[in-house]
């Protein structure tokens, strides 16, 4: 079946669509990439797929929606997103022309306008998205740090430009769990949340590439612990709580601090350290923690429950902050209640 005739067929409701990838990362041959950051009448440099169902509702298949050398079109995401698709799929071996075409989206859409729009926000996630993806699974990571430093000092600097914009990241958060997903939503947040604190566009700069690269040491995790329903083992759990150091290890390693700042090295060791020292890999207390790991422990747990996981619904945020209050550990609360507070206020405000 051509790439017209799966058009037609979707046309005519023919077609059992699959909206949301399945399975963990690295599970499929295909990689997602979000219809909002198709630029309309940019030519692709790479093929785009379509998951659909299988007859009988026995598993699923991609098959082929547009061609390389094709024009993205107004029409295509007016009739995908009527159809509720907001991914469509290419092949894992074409994440680098992926990667390009976003790259020179980004450029032309900073040409265009100084502000944030939608459309660069857009372009800008899944850009990173992908290059995190690609750096995650070559661990070459210090091109990409480079390169993120430069896209994120020039998001700082177009939101403190136009604060009202900071409103629009949240319309453009991943809602379904996997580590890339999850990672560019620390990065978003924690640009949001650290302006909101009228923070400098340095440490700003800091907890995002923080939020990116928190949690590198995942990619040494066996999948199955990741994606596990079950309760974990307490083998399971332990190797699970050595991920800081790991991700610690393989940016120190790949990279130097000329790439990487100690500060972003310090919050990725310590993003999982609670405000009552009960935390891992370290179990420092809060007067021991760098100044910003009360920020990120608290962001990575927020997104992590309002968000979609293998094994749970995601929580609407007021439930999410109920957890959060709530949370102890043996010498007291989990998360910094001066922290909290001024994210509740940053939520109520966004």
């Amino acid at each position: 079946m051509d790439e017209k005739s799966i058009r037609k067929k979707l046309l005519s409701s023919d077609l059992k669509t699959l909206h949301r990838p399945l399975g963990g990362a690295g599970s499929s041959p295909y990689t997602p990439i979000s219809l909002a950051a198709l630029i309309p009448g940019n030519r692709l440099t790479f093929n785009l797929y379509l998951k659909v169902a299988q007859k009988g509702g026995q598993g699923f298949k991609y098959l082929p929606f547009l061609k390389q050398e094709e024009a993205w079109e107004t029409k295509w995401q007016d009739l995908l997103t009527q159809k509720g698709i907001d991914l469509l799929y290419f092949l894992n071996e074409d994440l680098e022309k992926a990667i390009a075409y976003l790259n020179n989206s980004l450029l032309l859409l900073k040409y265009e306008s100084a502000k944030v729009s939608q459309e660069l926000l857009a372009v800008f996630s899944e850009h990173l998205n992908l290059s995190i993806r690609l750096a995650f699974q070559s661990s070459r990571f210090g091109p990409v740090v480079q390169q993120a430093k430069g896209h994120v000092e020039d998001l700082i600097e177009r939101l403190q430009q136009d604060p009202t914009s900071i409103k629009q990241v949240w319309k453009i958060l991943y809602h379904h769990y996997d580590l890339y997903n999850h990672s560019l939503n620390i990065c978003l947040l924690g640009i949001a949340f650290m302006l909101s604190l009228k923070r400098s566009a340095r440490e700003t700069r800091d907890m995002g590439l923080a939020g990116l690269f928190h949690d590198v040491g995942m990619i040494r995790i066996p999948q199955e612990i990741i994606v596990k329903k079950e309760p974990l083992t307490p083998g399971e759990r332990a190797e699970l709580y050595h991920h800081p150091e790991i991700g610690y290890r393989l940016l120190s390693k790949e990279t130097s601090l000329s790439q990487v700042p100690n500060d972003v090295l310090r919050l990725a060791l310590e993003h999982h350290e609670n405000a009552d020292g009960s935390g891992y890999p370290l179990h420092l207390p809060l007067s021991r923690q760098h100044s910003w790991t009360r920020v990120i422990r608290l962001l990575d747990s927020y997104e992590s429950l309002t968000v979609m996981r293998p094994f749970r619904p995601a929580y609407k945020p007021f439930e999410a902050i109920k957890i959060i209050r709530e949370a102890r550990g043996p010498r007291g609360p989990i998360y910094d209640l001066a922290t909290l507070k001024n994210f509740i206020a940053f939520l109520s405000a966004n």
